[in-house]
């Protein structure tokens, strides 16, 4: 269960585009911290930023909000990137 949530974050390096959160208070954590970051290559930030752009408008932190939720609803992200064939690592860390 998600207690609260920083909210999401993009970072775009070098045609890169990495998109993460933080959430506070993760009962399956006992109550600590989880941080989730999502990073695609430069083939696959090119797939992501032009699928959003087929169904949605604004700023790409916009897109991904409108898409995603303002808390990013991973199962939509996973079920987005499906559909379009775009492909990511990701990385997690709790404390």
């Amino acid at each position: 269960m998600r207690e609260g949530t920083s909210g999401f974050w993009v970072t775009k390096t070098k045609g890169q585009i990495s998109i993460g959160y933080e959430d506070y208070g993760v009962s399956e954590f006992g109550g600590g911290d989880f941080e989730k970051t999502y990073y695609f290559n430069k083939e696959n930030s090119k797939k992501f930023l032009l699928a959003l752009k087929k169904e949605y408008k604004g700023s790409l932190e916009k897109m991904i909000e409108t898409a995603f939720g303002k808390n990013f609803n991973d199962p939509l992200f996973w079920e987005f990137c499906k559909k379009h064939g775009i492909e990511y690592s990701s990385s997690t860390w709790s404390g």
